[in-house]
């Protein structure tokens, strides 16, 4: 069964209960928090070895960091402050310990740095390494960005370059390392994407704040699914412009040596982890004006969203075609 369909049986049988404001269909849950203003926020992520990670190449204490910047970053998506922590441990028998030590580092520091508390979780032993987090994030109701609020003619927004995780991923799949010690860091970028992405939770936060952007969610899945996401809660579609989608200088030389098609990692690698927001076009010279006053970059204009449905890619060469729903998506079975 493939994920997006497993996840509409799933939404479709629940019933929503006291205090929950927003559940499936966004980055995170929403629910009443017990006293004042503000709302809770919940969202998990699973990381299995062989699936999401590759011990062969992925250093553990880097990813003990990226076992919470993903789940930070479905918090960031939303506008709001992560809070507490729940972690759940599948640990194989032969996992070394010292191997453990270092990945708990990594995981403690990241959680440390965004003033998130771990309060509980479980932990088992398995065949595979899996990895469960889930983050508990708070946010006055007035501040989340939901993907349902976006409008026609909203300006389609990212924060940063697109296509550098899912880059820096095959690289590291071909065998290309950096030399340790040395001075070749010709795609250091691309592999720190992958290894240790940074969620932008101080941008997220402060794009609920300023009340300037419509809808949000994070890049996971890749631009192509995730401004359909976007486009299917809101009921609008939207065209992309080949020319505006911005990628790190190293991209394109990482696609000629991999002989790969840059577009590929840009609208489906996944993993970016950037944000993807709907701004009206008569706010967006306002909203990066205050971005820039707040020591952030600003949004960076790729596309515009329209009436008709569906997700479109208007190449360089003038020719369009539809990109929707063609990110990463996990699949089990037929």
């Amino acid at each position: 069964m493939k994920e997006r369909a497993l996840i509409r049986d799933i939404r479709s049988g629940r019933q929503a209960i006291g205090g929950l404001i927003r559940g499936i269909g966004d980055d995170c849950a929403v629910f009443q928090a017990p006293a004042g203003d503000r709302v809770l926020l919940m969202t998990s992520d699973t990381l299995v070895d062989g699936v999401h990670f590759n011990r062969d190449f992925h250093p553990a204490e880097s990813l003990g960091r990226k076992c919470v910047s993903v789940n930070l970053s479905d918090i960031a998506a939303m506008g709001a402050l992560p809070c507490y922590a729940l972690l759940c441990l599948s640990l194989p028998n032969d996992l070394p310990r010292k191997w453990l030590d270092q990945w708990r580092h990594g995981f403690d520091t990241q959680l440390d740095a965004f003033s998130c508390a771990l309060i509980g979780g479980d932990t088992t032993v398995g065949r595979d390494l899996v990895v469960t987090v889930t983050i508990v994030g708070a946010a006055p109701e007035g501040d989340i960005l939901y993907r349902n609020r976006a409008q026609k003619n909203d300006l389609v927004c990212v924060s940063g370059p697109l296509g550098s995780a899912a880059a820096g991923l095959s690289l590291l799949q071909k065998g290309v390392r950096e030399q340790a010690g040395g001075g070749d860091k010709k795609f250091n970028r691309l592999f720190k994407a992958h290894l240790d992405p940074e969620p932008l939770v101080r941008l997220g936060c402060f794009l609920g704040q300023s009340g300037l952007a419509h809808a949000m969610q994070d890049i996971s899945d890749g631009l192509a699914t995730d401004l359909a996401h976007i486009c299917t809660e809101s009921g609008v579609g939207a065209v992309i412009e080949e020319q505006f989608l911005p990628c790190d200088p190293q991209l394109p030389v990482a696609a000629d040596q991999l002989g790969v098609n840059r577009l590929d990692w840009m609208l489906r690698g996944g993993e970016d982890y950037q944000l993807l927001a709907a701004v009206a076009p008569e706010q967006i010279d306002s909203l990066n004006r205050a971005l820039e006053e707040n020591g952030f970059s600003p949004l960076i204009v790729i596309g515009r969203l329209t009436e008709e449905e569906g997700v479109f890619l208007h190449l360089s060469s003038g020719r369009r075609e539809e990109i929707s729903f063609q990110g990463y998506e996990h699949s089990s079975g037929d």
